[in-house]
């Protein structure tokens, strides 16, 4: 397995939340843990999804945006399938 995140955009676009989720279900990804936190100005929600037994986990942090992390090949597919989405 070769692990890889990407920076999707800012943690607060609805549009690429919107993107994602259908990217995801496009996939047949299966919810597997969420978590929401904050901590002073910071908001912290953690997903996590099985794509095919792999586990892919989505961050979106005040300041630091929506991200992916994972298999390489699941982080470039989801990636790919949310630019045409978005486009």
């Amino acid at each position: 397995m070769n692990p890889k995140t990407v920076n999707l955009g800012d943690e607060f676009d609805a549009k690429l939340w919107t993107a994602l989720r259908s990217s995801l279900r496009d996939l047949g990804a299966k919810n597997c843990d969420e978590n929401w936190g904050i901590g002073g100005s910071q908001e912290l929600v953690t997903l996590v999804v099985e794509l095919e037994g792999a586990k892919i986990r989505i961050e979106s942090e005040t300041y630091m945006g929506l991200t992916v992390s994972g298999p390489a090949t699941w982080v470039d597919r989801v990636q790919q399938l949310v630019a045409i989405k978005m486009a």
